[in-house]
C-alpha cells in the first residue's frame, strides 16, 4: 500500500471539496466563469483523487493533467486577486487599502490549495515512473 499515492488521492478529493463549497456556498452572487472554473477544478480534482485512490494505471498521467489545470487556473486567480488587491489600495484610498486587506486575505486562504498543493504533487510524481507503481 502506498500512503503518498493514498493521502495524495484523499487530498485532491478534500480540496475538490473546499473549491466546491467556498465558490457555491460562499460567494453570494453567481457569475458564469468562476463557476465554470470551479467545476473544471472540482472535476479535474476528484477524478485525480478517485484514481488515485482505486490504484488506477492511468492516475500518474491524470493527476499530472490536473496539476496543471489546476496550478493554471489557481495562478490566475493569485494574479487577479493580486491586481484587484493593488487597484482597490491605489484608487480608493484608505477605505480601498481595508478591501485589498480582504483580497490579500482571500489570497492567503486559497495560495496553499490552488498553488502549493498541485506544485507538491507534480514533483511527487514527478518521482514516480509510468507504468509503475511503488
Amino acid at each position: 500500500m502506498d500512503r503518498g499515492r493514498i493521502g495524495l488521492g484523499v487530498t485532491n478529493v478534500l480540496v475538490a471539496g473546499l473549491v466546491l463549497l467556498g465558490v457555491f456556498r460562499g460567494l453570494p452572487a453567481r457569475y458564469a466563469p468562476v463557476d465554470a472554473g470551479a467545476l473544471v477544478l472540482a472535476g479535474a480534482l476528484l477524478a485525480a483523487g478517485a484514481t488515485m485512490i482505486a490504484n488506477h494505471r492511468s492516475y500518474p498521467w491524470i493527476a499530472r493533467v490536473a496539476s496543471g489545470i489546476v496550478l493554471a487556473l489557481g495562478l490566475a486567480l493569485v494574479a487577479a486577486l493580486a491586481l484587484t488587491a493593488s487597484w482597490l489600495a491605489g484608487v480608493y484610498g484608505p477605505v480601498g487599502k481595508g478591501g485589498a486587506l480582504l483580497y490579500v486575505f482571500v489570497l492567503a486562504l486559497v495560495l496553499p490549495y490552488v498553488v502549493v498543493f498541485p506544485v507538491a504533487q507534480l514533483l511527487w510524481l514527478g518521482t514516480k515512473k509510468p507504468g509503475a507503481e511503488a
